[in-house]
């Protein structure tokens, strides 16, 4: 979840920057860092929770690669759909909106300058939310949807494919940026 978290940080500051530019001046590292560390720390909840609930029904699976959890106890039931909402698909909103608020502002304030709009700064910002959404919605959509797939090789296949999709967004924010 962290590099879902970040993301969403990322294009939220972004337009805190271009709707308030006089105040990006006063932002320092250390404001930096402690957004980074209340992200961490967010990031790390999920987690602790999964050992709070039932710390012996987790074992790492060697064909994902991953650590995986049994989902045996009946908080479960409740519980799984709130962590991967609040995982993957709240990132997920908060980029679609941010962009889209971050363009909607770009283009006022170029139409109201008289400028011609920066396509290539705007490219970069949808491009970086349109990579973000197809690659995290699956991994969301897999956490969701596990107790309605029977075949658990589609199960295996399915969330392989979205962890490598996950994978392909970190590489392509490395090279958008």
């Amino acid at each position: 979840p962290a590099s879902f978290y970040f993301t969403a940080a990322l294009t939220s500051i972004k337009l805190l920057i271009v709707q308030y530019p006089m105040h990006a001046r006063l932002w320092t590292k250390t404001k930096a860092h402690i957004v980074c560390g209340i992200i961490w720390i967010c990031s790390l909840a999920i987690p602790i929770l999964f050992l709070v609930i039932d710390k012996h029904d987790v074992q790492f699976n060697y064909m994902q690669y991953s650590c995986t959890y049994g989902f045996s106890a009946e908080a479960w039931i409740i519980w799984r759909s709130v962590f991967s909402g609040l995982a993957s698909v709240v990132p997920n909103i908060v980029v679609i909106v941010t962009t889209t608020w971050l363009i909607v502002v770009a283009v006022k304030v170029t139409n109201r300058g008289g400028d011609e709009i920066k396509w290539q700064g705007l490219m970069t910002v949808i491009a970086t939310a349109v990579v973000n959404c197809l690659c995290v919605l699956p991994l969301g959509f897999s956490h969701m949807l596990r107790r309605f797939i029977q075949d658990p090789m589609i199960y295996v296949h399915f969330r392989r494919t979205a962890n490598a999709l996950v994978n392909i967004n970190v590489m392509a924010n490395f090279y958008i940026y």
